[in-house]
Formats: C-alpha cells, structure tokens, sequence
C-alpha cells in the first residue's frame, strides 16, 4: 500500500466494524515494522490488509475487503500473500483479534489453520463485545 491508496482504502473501511481513521491509515505507512497489502481487481482496489511484525511474531492488524466484492476470494489472497512474506522474514506465528460475534470471520480464520487461544471479554465498543485471540503457527 502507498500513499495513494489511502482514499480507496478509506472507502472500504467505511464498509467495516472498527474502521480505521484516514489518520491512523496513514499513519499505518511511517511504521517501518508494519506490511501492508492492497489486493486489485481490474486495477481497483478492492481489499487491504495491514500486519504488524515483532519478531519471531506478527499481529494481523486488519483485513478488509470491499462489500460488494466478498465470497470471491480476495481475503484468501491476502492472507496467502501475508503469509509468503511473513516466511521471508521467518516470522514462527500470526496472531489476531476478533469480535465474538462475528461468526463469518471467526469461520474464515477457522478456515486458514487459526487457533482460540484466548479471549479478552468487552474488549470492543460500538457495538460492545469481546475479542476472541487467535494464532496460526506459520513455521
């Protein structure tokens, strides 16, 4: 992701629960240890994900894609391209957060080898719930 991405990635935040700021998407650029990944179809940007590396770990931050493009596989290569370069740089395991009630990504996640391995209880606001944590072992 680059610069000018920021305002299609924007939109597509909008689309989602705890969408990120343009502040903080910008922000999300300076940070040396931070991937992040845009995925296009047709030359439009229709996904993102950003991950944050502390080696020998990594925290998958957010994955997004655009509403009307979802159930087409676009997570899926964003997740096995995160994957790729998070080998590269030797990274043993990718942890991440959910919302309990988010069936749909607790499925997806399920889906790609993701294991429970805590849960922090009212963790979010607007709407309130709880993170469940989950790791995938990537060595």
């Amino acid at each position: 992701m680059v610069a000018a991405d920021l305002a299609v990635v924007e939109a597509i935040e909008c689309e989602t629960f705890s969408p990120w700021s343009s502040r903080s998407l910008a922000q999300e650029l300076e940070i040396p240890q931070a991937i992040q990944i845009v995925a296009e179809s047709e030359t439009q940007i229709v996904g993102w994900c950003a991950c944050r590396v502390i080696w020998p770990e990594a925290e998958l931050l957010k994955i997004a894609v655009k509403k009307e493009n979802r159930k087409r596989g676009i997570g899926r290569f964003l997740f096995e391209y995160l994957f790729g370069e998070l080998q590269k740089r030797k990274v043993n395991s990718l942890f991440l957060e959910v919302r309990s009630g988010n069936r749909t990504a607790l499925d997806f996640y399920a889906q790609h080898g993701f294991l429970h391995v805590g849960s922090r209880p009212n963790y979010y606001t607007d709407p309130p719930d709880s993170a469940i944590i989950l790791k995938k072992n990537l060595s």
